[in-house]
């Protein structure tokens, strides 16, 4: 009998603890969840749609409440500009939370502002008024969340492109070949340190100026424009210090969108003299 009422009493002890560490779980996620960003958004948007629903309604609570010193006629209107204010929410929801809650809150909308319009405004086509209104701001908000929608993918594109370049450029800095990246005007726009140890610093310079010291572009040298409309181009070519380097152009676009040409240098002095 003893030993059963321990059992009984380490059963409750085991429960009572599991409930305390439940509840003390709960506490904290609702303290996160309060935290987080998205709550905040939440709760200005709840204050947005509570401020013009008041704002909207505010003649009739006058009336209700008797309040004869804040009996304005600017409340007792068609309604027509206290129904842009709900523009602000509903924009809002597109921007921070995208279509869907966009839409949502167009129809939030709808429910706060059709009672009027059906039992209470004594002018003329309310519920027409409305409903064109309620048209328009959820056309509104719908492009605001669209707009913003494409942005931000335009935004992560931008940054993945750009990781991925940095990471061909790491690659291409480690190579023993000369790399040179040229831009459709003949600037240069990348070297690596094979290409700079062979023949100096250029960054920014012509390739013309940098490579042969010429005023203007050789056509019988010069392989860019071919290049840049999409072909691959093979050569040799013997500098007059004597050094002969094979070179490989290929078409490169870079982040920018620009078609610019990728060539590499590999020295075959040595190999031409044997």
């Amino acid at each position: 009998m003893a030993s059963k009422q321990r059992n009984i009493r380490v059963n409750s002890n085991r429960g009572r603890k599991e409930e305390v560490s439940k509840a003390i779980f709960a506490h904290q996620a609702v303290l996160a969840a309060m935290r987080s960003r998205d709550f905040h958004r939440l709760y200005i948007l709840a204050l947005l749609l509570v401020y013009c629903t008041l704002f909207y309604y505010f003649g009739e609570l006058v009336d209700f409440a008797g309040w004869e010193a804040l009996r304005w006629g600017f409340f007792y209107g068609v309604h027509d500009i206290h129904r842009l204010f709900f523009l602000a929410p509903i924009i809002y929801a597109g921007y921070v939370f995208g279509v869907k809650a966009s839409v949502v809150i167009t129809i939030v909308a709808v429910g706060i502002c059709i009672p009027r319009a059906l039992f209470i405004s004594p002018f003329p086509d309310p519920v027409l008024r409305t409903v064109l209104f309620i048209i328009i701001a959820g056309i509104m908000g719908y492009l605001t969340a669209t707009t913003r929608a494409k942005s931000e993918r335009c935004s992560r594109l931008e940054v993945l492109v750009r990781s991925e370049r940095d990471k061909l450029l790491g690659i291409l800095e480690r190579m023993e070949e000369g790399v040179l990246i040229t831009g459709p005007d003949y600037r240069i726009r990348f070297m690596n340190p094979s290409m700079v140890r062979d023949f100096g610093e250029g960054i920014g310079s012509l390739c013309y100026e940098y490579l042969h010291k010429l005023d203007a572009p050789c056509d019988q040298i010069c392989k860019l424009p071919n290049v840049i409309s999409g072909t691959v181009e093979k050569w040799e070519y013997t500098f007059p210090d004597g050094r002969t380097y094979e070179v490989l152009a290929s078409p490169y676009i870079d982040s920018d969108g620009a078609v610019c040409q990728f060539a590499m240098f590999r020295n075959i002095t040595q190999r031409k003299k044997v």
